[in-house]
């Protein structure tokens, strides 16, 4: 038998505030409602703390067990789930059945629930220790704001105490009633919270859970390159955004931009490297571009164990090096391309010594990242009051297992490009052989071209990047520019392709240059004749059979 059906209109009704059940963890605010309900003639009824909280108040409060007549049991866990409370949320105006089952029961309505949930997410920036986080998963709590958002056409609900404000202006503008309005926008608000809620413990206790029984469901022992799409990706994601901060602006002066955290960088917050969480210690604050620009050269520098420097300009590495110290690796990478750092970001997988930021105050930069500072090296770098100083431990696994791309009407999803080869299980068709120090020099310049703008080419010895060359509409011109572009000697080095090469051309212009290795993926129907030319030119080449295409 279906219910009679509820009009939009009925749903905008104004309600009378005559009973208001209250649950709340956060109790700012709480006597000011408090007081506000009473003045409109509302009777309370609370749960534990809360209600022990009102009383010593001084307002009258009705326990939750005098209601149902059966106490909290099991520490608490439970408390609220009970027909006297939920049937008093959930009963509809509009039923000739309800209202018989209220009667029967005698169960009396509530026209306001108040409820915030369990401090899950601050447990979790708190503490790693899972009883903690799992005595903090709220259960009545959820179903309260799920029940009292469900029933909106009666019962308003808050779960936010700065809304406290706005719901008692409201409330006294329509005398004592509340408009159906900001009953929608509060229940709308009630369920976002929820699924949030939701959301943070589940991608939590994976994380944790996971570690602990090494069993995912839905993937088994069949590795992920053999799985279908529908195996790789859900058919649905839930992504809420909470904003930290305003940025100045966008990537230009008249567009408006922010910095959002994800329900992801709350439950792995401290487990992983999140720019949200990064420290800044000097300069100004941190620019959308500066954001974007950290965000590249921690995709690369997280695949770099040994001590490294990255240079980053507009999205694009310049310079990438390693060395014995931070100074080292500093200078190698600022040698390979020493034009384009200028206004850039340099980050470090390091703590930044003394030699390194001497180094860099020659030259203007707008960020420094790194996992700290020395004293001696940070004094000298606020010489520069506008350089940005930032302390992010970049030796952390990165956050992010998925990239999100917003296209017209939709988003793209796709896995990070996280995949990782053996350097000694490579095909070498060539008959020239690499020696190791050759395939040393290919793996680093091949970690850096995956994250260089198609068609992207990397000219590189074992220490440091020689030439970087991205964004061509061939590759032949790719080449070409890192040839122009190098500083450092040719001879000895290697070359990194993101992408086969379509014909020999390419190889053509190599022949002279004293380059001892290419590395590439291979796959190209002119590969024999790609290989065909570096065995006459005196080239080893490495195929990886993996394509790293960055568009």
């Amino acid at each position: 038998m279906h219910s009679p059906e509820v009009s939009a209109s009925t749903w905008l009704e104004k309600i009378s505030l005559k009973r208001a059940f209250l649950s709340v963890s956060d109790k700012h605010g709480l006597r000011e409602l408090a007081q506000f309900l009473i003045s409109n003639g509302c009777s309370l009824a609370a749960t534990g703390s809360t209600a022990d909280q009102l009383a010593s108040f001084g307002f009258p409060v009705k326990k939750v067990e005098e209601i149902t007549g059966f106490p909290e049991i099991l520490g608490g866990r439970v408390k609220t789930l009970h027909p006297k409370i939920f049937g008093a949320i959930l009963a509809k105006s509009n039923s000739d059945s309800d209202a018989h089952d209220l009667e029967l029961h005698k169960i009396e309505l509530f026209d306001l629930v108040v409820c915030n949930l369990y401090p899950f997410q601050e447990t979790l920036r708190r503490t790693e220790e899972l009883s903690m986080l799992v005595e903090n998963i709220d259960i009545g709590g959820v179903s309260l704001l799920r029940a009292a958002a469900k029933n909106f056409s009666r019962v308003g609900v808050l779960c936010d105490p700065q809304d406290y404000k706005l719901f008692m202006e409201t409330v006294q503008k329509n005398s004592g009633s509340l408009p159906g309005q900001l009953r929608v926008e509060l229940a709308l608000k009630a369920l976002s919270e929820t699924a949030t809620y939701d959301e943070v413990i589940s991608l939590s206790l994976r994380h944790k859970l996971h570690g602990i029984t090494g069993v995912r469901l839905g993937s088994g022992p069949v590795q992920r390159q053999a799985a279908t799409a529908a195996q790789l990706l859900d058919t649905q994601f839930t992504y809420e955004f909470e904003r930290v901060k305003s940025l100045r602006y966008g990537e230009n002066p008249h567009q408006k931009a922010a910095l959002y955290r994800t329900d992801s960088g709350v439950a792995h917050q401290g487990a992983a490297c999140s720019l949200v969480e990064a420290q800044c210690l000097n300069g100004k604050e941190l620019s959308y571009n500066n954001y974007l620009d950290m965000e590249h050269g921690l995709r690369l520098i997280s695949e770099l164990r040994d001590c490294a420097c990255v240079i980053i300009k507009h999205n694009l590495p310049c310079g990438v090096a390693l060395g014995t110290t931070p100074f080292e690796a500093y200078r190698k990478a600022f040698e390979g391309d020493p034009v384009s750092p200028f206004g850039g970001v340099v980050l470090f997988n390091r703590k930044v010594d003394l030699g390194s930021a001497l180094a860099m105050l020659e030259t203007f930069l707008e960020v420094v990242v790194a996992p700290g500072f020395d004293s001696d090296a940070l004094e000298a770098l606020r010489s520069k009051k506008n350089l940005r100083l930032v302390v992010l431990n970049t030796q952390l696994p990165l956050l992010n297992k998925q990239q999100v791309v917003q296209v017209q009407g939709g988003f793209l999803v796709q896995d990070v490009d996280d995949v990782i080869f053996d350097p000694e299980k490579l095909h070498i068709p060539t008959d020239s052989r690499p020696s190791p120090m050759d395939k040393s020099a290919c793996w680093f310049a091949y970690s850096v071209v995956k994250h260089v703008r198609s068609n992207a080419i990397v000219i590189a010895n074992a220490q440091q990047t020689i030439a970087v060359g991205g964004g061509f509409t061939n590759r032949v011109d790719a080449v070409e520019y890192c040839l122009k572009k190098a500083r450092l000697p040719l001879k000895g080095a290697v070359l990194a392709s993101d992408a086969f090469f379509p014909f020999p051309d390419s190889i053509e212009l190599l022949k002279d240059t004293g380059l001892r290795a290419i590395i590439q993926p291979g796959g190209s129907v002119q590969d024999a004749a790609v290989i065909d030319a570096c065995n006459k030119a005196g080239i080893a080449m490495l195929i990886t059979g993996h394509r790293h295409f960055k568009h």
